[in-house]
């Protein structure tokens, strides 16, 4: 080319350039039709003219297309035409955009492994195994390239080839830096292949790098299952303390804590790999998933279709009732259409349908059937489905009783009722393993101030072979942690914590879950310990805490015609002048009846046993034999009052519930 015609071309397309730069796109265009007359080989005036069209209003992206096509077929390894390809599909969006975006995609990836946002926009378009497989085809060609070897791994650990794609990744380690989530990447294909202890070191391997994790891959997996609880201490949680957070974030649903391995992570992994064989969200640009007008325009039908209804039925004439039928109409219809907002942007994410992150979160549901709205007798009701994938119930027992969803598609929340409304955002802040705990969990806890000044001693006994207690506390400290059998004792500052109780009887399994709040003893103010109650073996009267904490039976079941040893310990008495504290101590025994009784019998008067007693310092250990005449078989709701005579200020034991029989 003559040197003056080289200067009409740059010119030419540096006018183009800034004309769209500027919005001027009638003078871009002619711009960059004459650069493509001058040079219709040259492939930057195709791709020039393919981002002119492609600013066009309405009418501009087929042409666009056309050209990006023409620059990539004369720059084959250039990646930026298929990149705009790309993203002509996904303004189209319909099934021939999907289709448009795809084949860029998978174009673009023969030439290039990692150009801009292209591997996380290939989430966006419409995958199958055979499309996992042509993009893993065309990754190949890039021979060892470690981003190359990772996006291979990831596609082969959606093909369910686990062990093929760790093998990948150790290649790619050894050539490239270690980060979280490459970690992530080996832990699920080795859970994939059956190696859990690899998988478990791998995981634990990415949760040591969350301080640097960069790219969030750790909280891409936790979000999926996390309470919004989680998610708030998440965002509030520094980048230094992620460690913590991850660790305990996952060691809070461990649902066996006599085990060394965590069976949640492992059944985690397995729900990953069935949702996306069952659950997977093969139309990811359908636009009620991620699109705000889309969701705007659905509720602005939805509210006016509702109204509809109303002003519809028979009888219904406007007025105050019609105003209060249409409020309660309109919103529930908000609440569903909040749940969406809330639901698909997640699955959305997660490249799931709406069962597949209910299904990630709480596995297969107890009970399940197609056409049916509500698997609850009281609302179940068949709808008129032509086709078994149009509708779908689903059915979870929980203790907090039954949680029934009903799907729309077998793709989105579809609530029939309010209670489903709330039945749905429960499955969406919740998550359960399904590991079995059939066992009744018997097992107490007492409180008592610790020898160490500030601290406090808890004590746990439970009936069966062994136990494992474990407190969450401050998210940047280490849970504490005991198990083995009989008595068990931490000694904990004060606070808020998680208390995990897990026991193991005869391989049967009972666990318990639920907040604890550890309190602050004091010298200066009246507290009480936690009351203990020991049966009196022969003349052989428990002397001190430890013997009595030991001899109290973890059931808290009595055999009648034996004496009771009381013991609790109390906590900033006053002393006058003398030295001496002065206290009144008083023993409710107050009969537990059944409602029946109750109804029936009247009621039973407490058996009370009460005294003044005197100590020599600020604490004292109150003891009392009860003589087996006193209380009669039966359940006993037990309390102890006291009160210090010198400030008339009184304290009161939480409440212990016991049986002689």
């Amino acid at each position: 080319m003559f040197a003056p015609l080289l200067a009409v071309v740059v010119l030419q397309a540096a006018q183009a350039e800034s004309s769209l730069a500027a919005g001027n796109i009638r003078q871009a265009l002619r711009l960059a039709e004459q650069l493509v007359a001058r040079q219709p080989r040259n492939a930057a005036a195709h791709f020039l003219l393919g981002r002119v069209h492609y600013a066009r209003p309405i009418i501009g992206r087929f042409p666009a297309l056309d050209e990006f096509r023409v620059a990539a077929r004369l720059a084959p390894r250039d990646p930026a035409p298929w990149y705009w390809q790309m993203k002509v599909g996904f303004y189209l969006r319909s099934d021939d955009g999907d289709w448009i975006a795809r084949e860029a995609l998978l174009g673009l990836f023969a030439v290039t492994p990692d150009y801009q946002d292209a591997w996380q926009r290939f989430r966006d378009v419409y995958r199958s195994p055979e499309i996992w497989r042509r993009a893993e085809r065309a990754l190949a060609r890039h021979g060892e390239q470690p981003v190359a070897l990772e996006h291979r791994a990831e596609l082969l650990i959606a093909l369910e080839r686990g062990a093929q794609a760790d093998s990948l990744l150790v290649l790619a380690t050894s050539r490239g830096a270690v980060t979280a989530a490459t970690c992530l990447l080996r832990a699920e294909a080795n859970f994939l292949a059956g190696r859990a202890d690899a998988g478990f070191a791998w995981h634990d391997s990415a949760v040591a790098r969350a301080d640097v994790d960069s790219t969030d891959a750790l909280w891409d997996e936790a979000r999926l299952i996390a309470s919004p609880d989680e998610v708030a201490r998440h965002e509030a949680t520094p980048v230094e303390e992620r460690r913590a957070f991850f660790a305990r974030f996952w060691e809070q649903r461990d649902p066996d804590l006599l085990t060394p391995r965590n069976e949640r992570l492992e059944e985690h992994y397995a729900r990953r790999a069935e949702a996306r064989r069952m659950y997977r969200l093969l139309h990811p640009q359908r636009t009620r998933y991620h699109s705000p007008l889309a969701r705007a325009l659905m509720a602005f039908d939805t509210r006016r279709e509702i109204t509809d209804s109303v002003e519809l039925l028979p009888g219904v004439m406007p007025g105050p009732s019609w105003e209060h039928m249409l409020v309660g109409r309109q919103a529930a219809a908000i609440s569903m259409q909040a749940l969406q907002d809330t639901a698909m942007p997640l699955a959305f994410h997660a490249g799931l349908t709406a069962p597949g992150l209910v299904f990630l979160r709480h596995g297969r549901p107890d009970m399940q059937a197609n056409c049916v709205s509500d698997l609850r007798g009281q609302g179940m009701y068949r709808l008129g489905c032509t086709s078994h994938l149009d509708d779908e119930a689903w059915l979870y027992w929980t203790p907090q009783g039954p949680l029934s969803v009903h799907f729309g598609r077998n793709e989105y929340f579809a609530p029939t009722s309010r209670q489903q409304v709330r039945s749905s955002y429960v499955l969406l802040n919740t998550d359960r393993s399904t590991l079995p705990a059939p066992l009744v969990a018997h097992a107490w806890t007492a409180i008592f101030m610790s020898a160490e000044l500030g601290l406090t001693d808890i004590y746990y006994k439970a009936r069966g072979d062994s136990a494992a207690v474990v407190l969450w506390g401050d998210p940047r400290v280490a849970p504490l942690r005991i198990r083995g059998s009989g008595l068990l004792q931490l000694t904990v500052p004060p606070g808020r914590y998680d208390l995990g109780l897990d026991i193991d009887s005869a391989e049967a399994l009972g666990r318990i879950r639920r907040p604890l709040t550890v309190p602050a003893f004091s010298l200066a103010d009246l507290g009480l310990s936690s009351l203990v109650l020991a049966p009196v073996a022969g003349k052989a009267v428990p002397s001190d805490r430890d013997a009595t904490l030991r001899a109290m039976p973890a059931d808290l079941k009595y055999p009648a015609g034996t004496p009771l040893a009381a013991y609790v310990e109390i906590y900033g008495l006053t002393a006058d002048p003398s030295g001496r504290s002065r206290y009144r101590v008083r023993y409710s025994f107050a009969p537990v009846r059944s409602v029946v009784a109750r109804m029936f019998g009247g009621s039973a008067r407490p058996v009370v046993f009460e005294f003044e007693r005197a100590a020599t310092f600020s604490t004292a250990s109150e003891r009392l034999v009860i003589e087996p005449d006193k209380l009669p078989a039966g359940r006993y709701r037990v309390t102890v009052a006291v009160t210090d005579l010198s400030r008339n200020v009184k304290s009161e034991s939480v409440a212990l519930e016991i049986e002689i029989r």
